[in-house]
């Protein structure tokens, strides 16, 4: 029994690393009074290094479930590790942000290292109670990161308007998933489905539209948490209100969290191996949905992106609409789509976390996030600026970026499902979306040259066109990123449930 739990501790080791790490944070924090918050941010570095070791351990090896609740397994490392990377680039940027220096920060890093835990559990677990506690402890964090600025009237308003918000959509998730239980007699999903005589088979065979509500209830509420339309009202208003580190967060990680919770999700239900084949026939259905869904979503976040006048709004709208894009991998219902949504998400992070980079180099230079302070200033910081011009050409879809390839999979994988009204809709958006990108490529080079002098930022600058160049060079070599998507993608298949 005393190794059984020693074995599953192991397996927990990066959680573990994780929150031992947010709690030295704190008290460091504490001892010190908040006097060298920049030592904090080095000692959440350390420990997100340290994660990022243990996921690198457990890669590739034998799946399990731990104490019945956390899967171990590739699927949940490819999301964690996508976290770490995440996570570490935003201290990076609350670390370089010369506007934190004002604020008390080493709270600043407690907070987001717990939010990385609640992300952990979150992508990890078959379990509905687990998955939803995982939600809040990511929420709680994020609403108290996007109200950080106490003073500012925005930072407090988009922190009020996530609480409320958040609040109601995880009521309705909790909802859908108290129906889901009564419905099927457990929280576990890959119990849910699976057999001849589990819950979700006999209700599907006899009355579906019991299951189809709890399971719109739901989806509602990872729908709230990716910004998908109509649940993305949240997102400008607590995108442009909240410092930029943390938007940068909930733009990457967040976004990327609640994907791979809702990929778990549908995967567990009517994608796995011993799903029954009613059940899988049913999550077509679910597809379709999706695919409504998609095709909204980027709509509404490309048109709405045109009118902006403030860069870090657009970038908002702009993450409503690549949502819709990675719905199409999910709407496809099929391994094929789930590999190409999740690569399409590893693209992503490293195009939009650059785009939010710029956006805070030039708000602590300019003091302003409009595109129109922007003028001329690419030929004051022409390293950033040509960083940029990549980031924005990828977040279109053009070669020869890693955007580009993530489309063409998503394109192609919903084409191969029947969606090919879809593709063409994606592919309109991608057309709309070129204006507003390439709106910023013109004010930084196509206006009379700045008088104002950028100042220097080595470490940002260095660090944006490290970026710049990884969308480039990910973009003629897909086959990295490709093959752990694809080797990543280990939930569709069953497993030992032991330890």
């Amino acid at each position: 029994m005393a190794s059984a739990y020693l074995d599953g501790l192991r397996g927990l080791a990066p959680e573990i690393a994780l929150t031992g790490t947010a709690l030295a944070v704190l008290c460091f924090d504490l001892v010190t009074r908040g006097r060298d918050s920049r030592r904090a941010g080095w000692l959440a570095l350390a420990g997100l290094a340290a994660t990022a070791l243990l996921l690198f351990q457990q890669w590739g090896g034998e799946r399990h479930v731990v104490f019945g609740m956390v899967a171990v397994d590739m699927f949940g490392n490819f999301f964690k590790l996508f976290t770490v990377g995440a996570l570490s680039v935003v201290v990076l940027f609350v670390m370089n942000d010369r506007r934190e220096r004002a604020h008390g920060i080493g709270e600043y890093y407690f907070l987001l290292l717990g939010a990385a835990i609640g992300v952990f559990f979150m992508v990890s677990t078959s379990n509905l109670l687990l998955l939803v506690l995982g939600l809040e402890l990511l929420s709680l964090a994020s609403y108290s990161l996007a109200g950080f600025h106490k003073g500012d009237k925005r930072s407090a308003e988009a922190s009020m308007k996530y609480v409320i918000f958040g609040g109601l959509s995880t009521g309705i998730m909790l909802y859908g998933i108290s129906l889901l239980y009564g419905l099927t007699g457990t929280l576990d999903l890959t119990l849910m489905a699976s057999g001849a005589d589990s819950g979700l088979v006999r209700q599907v065979a006899s009355n579906p539209a019991p299951a189809g509500i709890a399971l719109v209830l739901v989806l509602a509420g990872f729908a709230y948490k990716v910004s998908v339309a109509p649940f993305h009202f949240w997102t400008p208003d607590v995108y442009e209100g909240a410092p930029t580190p943390v938007t940068t967060f909930l733009a990457v990680g967040s976004k990327a969290a609640g994907f791979g919770a809702l990929l778990r999700f549908l995967g567990a239900l009517f994608l796995n191996d011993g799903v029954e084949a009613g059940v899988a026939r049913y999550g077509q259905r679910i597809g379709l949905l999706l695919a409504l869904l998609a095709a909204v979503t980027m709509t509404l976040g490309n048109l709405a992106a045109l009118r902006q006048p403030s860069l870090k709004r657009m970038l908002a709208y702009s993450s409503i609409a690549h949502a819709g894009y990675v719905l199409i991998g999910l709407a496809c219902m099929s391994a094929q789509g789930f590999s190409a949504a999740m690569f399409y998400l590893a693209a992503y992070y490293f195009m939009n976390l650059g785009a939010f980079g710029f956006l805070l180099y030039f708000e602590g230079v300019l003091g302003s996030d409009s595109i129109d302070s922007l003028r001329g200033m690419g030929w004051r910081a022409p390293l950033v600026s040509v960083a940029m011009v990549a980031f924005l050409i990828s977040l279109t879809g053009l070669p020869p970026t890693v955007g580009f390839y993530g489309k063409y999979l998503l394109f192609v994988e919903g084409w191969n499902s029947g969606l090919a009204w879809l593709v063409v809709v994606a592919g309109l958006n991608s057309v709309v979306s070129l204006f507003y990108y390439l709106r910023v490529a013109k004010a930084l080079f196509f206006a009379q040259p700045s008088e104002r002098a950028a100042a220097p930022q080595p470490v940002l600058v260095g660090f944006l066109a490290l970026l710049g160049v990884a969308t480039v060079v990910f973009g003629l070599y897909t086959a990295p990123l490709q093959e752990w998507a694809t080797r990543s993608l280990d939930i569709l298949t069953g497993f030992d449930k032991g330890a």
